[in-house]
């Protein structure tokens, strides 16, 4: 999965959980400190993330920092490398 899949996977859970008429979601989206998501959004949003790219994704090492944004997110997820077709 690149970069532009995972900003249109989530632009498609906004879409689907939230009341964001207009939002645009990019790879520098902030999701967290810009109030788009609270912390259970955030939550529900991560799990969203683990079912279509098969894999966990451990926040406890991450830098909170690192994945409030979009990007930062895209490269925890996914560790900036391609996902096989098959698991998303």
């Amino acid at each position: 999965m690149n970069q532009d899949q995972f900003v249109e996977l989530l632009a498609s859970w906004f879409r689907t959980n939230k009341q964001t008429d207009g939002l645009k979601i990019t790879a520098n989206t902030e999701l967290l400190g810009s109030g788009i998501l609270d912390s259970f959004d955030f939550l529900d949003l991560i799990v969203y993330i683990e079912t279509k790219i098969g894999r966990k994704i451990d926040l406890s090492v991450a830098d909170p920092n690192r994945f409030s944004l979009v990007s930062g997110l895209w490269q925890l997820a996914t560790g900036g490398d391609t996902v096989s077709a098959g698991t998303v």
